[in-house]
């Protein structure tokens, strides 16, 4: 996952500097929707990362008990020096990664960019651009392309789009599952 992960990190940098396009300052209000899906395969190396730093049975704890629907990753305030509202960009899921800056193909085969309404209200001109660079055939990372992927990895758990706090559940219980089978890491 994690090199599927810095792939589309390169792919959505150079058409980011390619288009101009770029998400809104301090806007996140793509996190503020319960219904987004996501797959618990995208949510392993964040699983893996809470399990490594002991923190995957708190976070399994907090996300069965609390009842927002939001992603249990979402800060919805933000301080002056905080970065965003992702309160683990570096371990966000693949639904994450490729909102506003990808695109979905059509019924015909089309790539169409998959960008967000604060965009197209506020950066009119650079949605403009990045849609004639979609339209032109040049590179830029199609959501189906990457959740096929997915499915090369793990059928399983990339096949079920569930609500992103259940995906991220699902995979903490896959980590935490394997993990309780293994003998403890000897140091040293």
């Amino acid at each position: 996952m994690e090199r599927e992960f810095r792939h589309l990190e390169k792919e959505v940098a150079a058409f980011q500097q390619a288009t101009g396009l770029s998400c809104l300052a301090r806007c996140g209000r793509c996190c503020h929707y319960p219904d987004i899906s996501a797959t618990p395969l995208e949510f392993l190396p964040l699983a893996y990362h809470l399990y490594k730093t002991g923190q995957a049975e708190t976070w399994l704890e907090r996300i069965t008990l609390e009842s927002t629907g939001l992603c249990p990753l979402f800060k919805p305030v933000l301080r002056e020096t905080d970065p965003g509202f992702c309160g683990s960009y570096p371990h966000r899921g693949l639904v994450c990664r490729l909102f506003g800056f990808s695109a979905i193909r059509d019924k015909q085969g089309v790539a169409r960019l998959a960008t967000c309404k604060p965009l197209k209200e506020e950066r009119g001109y650079d949605v403009q651009r990045a849609d004639q660079h979609v339209a032109e055939g040049r590179e830029v990372p199609v959501m189906h392309d990457y959740y096929f992927r997915l499915m090369a990895i793990d059928p399983a758990l990339s096949r079920q789009l569930v609500p992103i706090r259940e995906a991220i559940r699902q995979a903490l219980l896959a980590v935490l599952a394997y993990y309780s089978f293994r003998r403890p890491r000897k140091s040293g």
